[in-house]
């Protein structure tokens, strides 16, 4: 192509934001840790998907300790109604973590974000402006995903190419050996599951409150 001087044109991919933040960037609470998969956080993020001649945007969820994909969307715009549904799709089948984490981008900082973090004791959390590196997982998980996922083109419509990413994100979760787990991240999940505490019974109760 080059000796025959044929140049392919390309679509040049624009980075623009949805919208303004409407909270304050909340400071980043991953600082606490520095091992940061012991701080029992989710990580959130999007990644753009060029498909059939449009953008489709997908919102993951991500258990920092676990590796674990907890829920995510797929929509045509990168809003903070993507990321929350996103977050949603993870509360309704987990249990709310003690810090959501993200990058400062409008799509996180939102009321209704903050709320539902209020509205469940969840620390909301974002990296520093400008530090990409501090939310790495995300990062390195998309391109581990896309590569896992292939091309798109074999796929007809939007409902192929949910059903795909459904697949490929149940294969990680499942089946796939995570490097730093030796084992799929739901199988480490369940693992490392805390045990509910046993239930005393009445007299074991009353013997505690009288001091016996």
């Amino acid at each position: 192509m080059r000796v025959a001087g044929l140049v392919i044109p390309r679509r040049k991919r624009t980075w623009k934001r949805s919208s303004k933040a409407e909270i304050t960037a909340p400071a980043n609470a991953l600082k606490a840790y520095p091992d940061h998969s012991q701080s029992g956080a989710w990580v959130q993020d999007f990644t753009y998907l060029w498909f059939l001649g449009t953008w489709h945007y997908l919102a993951v969820v991500l258990d920092l300790k676990t590796r674990q994909v907890m829920g995510w969307q797929l929509g045509l715009s990168h809003t903070s109604e993507l990321t929350f549904q996103a977050v949603l799709d993870a509360l309704t089948r987990h249990s709310a973590p003690p810090i959501l984490h993200s990058d400062q981008g409008s799509e996180y900082l939102s009321h209704k974000h903050q709320e539902l973090c209020d509205s469940l004791g969840i620390t909301l959390s974002a990296s520093d402006k400008g530090s990409p590196w501090q939310n790495g997982y995300m990062e390195s998980w998309f391109g581990r995903f896309k590569d896992d996922l292939g091309s798109l083109t074999p796929y007809q419509d939007v409902a192929e190419l949910y059903a795909a990413i459904a697949h490929q994100i149940y294969y990680y979760n499942h089946q796939r050996i995570h490097s730093a787990l030796n084992m799929p991240p739901a199988v480490y999940a369940a693992l490392t599951k805390k045990a509910p505490a046993p239930m005393l019974g009445v007299r074991d109760k009353l013997l505690q409150k009288v001091g016996a």
